[in-house]
């Protein structure tokens, strides 16, 4: 078990990039249950919390595009990560501590227990139901909106 208790995860994006593929995320969970963010452009260091608590579960900094999430305990960071790496295939490294890699592309939601032990609870399922929906393409640049 030694270094699969916590998760790493490093991206090729931008900080601009990585914190709306972020916000593209959270506004889908939002749906489900509030979430709130905060840009400080100042300092460049992006946060997510839940609603409920003061406490940001995630915080993406510009000077270091990379991290570590718990396995055990809160599964709301590796959640993100998921859904961002889904979101933007190949921009996101996930993998294990001990260096075994993670394919967010062969992630099934029947595994997200095993994958994530204190996800049990029922909008812990649905927000991962939300991670995995793919974007939906932009329309052409000439297409009007109607």
């Amino acid at each position: 078990m030694a270094g699969l208790q916590t998760f790493m995860w490093r991206t090729r994006l931008s900080w601009p990039e990585t914190v709306a593929t972020a916000e593209l995320v959270i506004g889908r969970w939002n749906t489900v249950t509030p979430f709130t963010t905060n840009t400080d452009q100042r300092e460049r260091i992006w946060t997510a919390r839940h609603s409920t608590t003061p406490q940001p579960f995630m915080v993406i900094g510009q000077d270091n595009l990379s991290g570590s999430a718990p396995r055990i305990g809160n599964p709301l960071p590796m959640l993100l990560l998921l859904g961002m790496a889904l979101q933007k295939p190949g921009a996101f490294d996930l993998s294990f501590a001990n260096g075994q890699k993670i394919d967010p592309q062969r992630f099934e939601l029947a595994d997200l227990t095993g994958l994530l032990p204190h996800a049990t609870h029922a909008a812990h399922r649905k927000l991962a139901e939300l991670s995995l929906q793919p974007t939906p393409p932009a329309p052409p640049p000439d297409t009007p909106v109607i």
